[in-house]
């Protein structure tokens, strides 16, 4: 017999795999995953809140054609949940305004990556020192073609 902490999480699952953007969940050792590069952020988000789960961390990393893979992690309790996104066009929606730690992680996803996240109050440098161009672990951004002369801003 399911336990209700299993029944809620089940529920939360279908709510999640309803949403614009998502695809199915995987489970992996590291927690349940779902792959969603067109994933409405903003709707996980509010279910996330809902359900008492927490934004430990967002990670990113460099995906072709200029994009960033971003992947939120959650966590209640054991219950460890990630989603793989994408920015499109170099950009992505912030979660800043209704999550503090959003707000911590896309200004270091901005330093590392040049994502530029719609809506967020104040995208400023967060660890990148002057000297060097924002997206800085790009390897497709040099000092030479920068955020502004790189991949995305040739598809604009």
């Amino acid at each position: 017999m399911a336990s209700e902490t299993d029944l809620n999480m089940n529920a939360l699952r279908e709510r999640l795999e309803s949403l614009r953007g998502a695809t199915s969940f995987e489970e992996r050792c590291d927690g349940v995953w779902m792959e969603a590069p067109d994933l409405d952020v903003e709707a996980m988000m509010r279910e996330m809140n809902a359900e008492g789960f927490r934004l430990a961390t967002m990670t990113g990393r460099q995906a072709p054609e200029g994009e960033t893979t971003i992947m939120y992690h959650f966590n209640r309790g054991p219950h460890l949940l990630h989603f793989k996104t994408r920015s499109h066009g170099g950009s992505h929606p912030s979660l800043a305004l209704v999550s503090h730690p959003a707000s911590w992680c896309e200004r270091e996803l901005h330093d590392f990556f040049a994502v530029k996240f719609d809506g967020h109050p104040n995208l400023v440098p967060l660890f990148r020192p002057a000297c060097l161009n924002e997206g800085f672990f790009r390897d497709d951004i040099t000092p030479e073609n920068g955020p502004e002369n790189g991949p995305e801003a040739s598809q604009a």
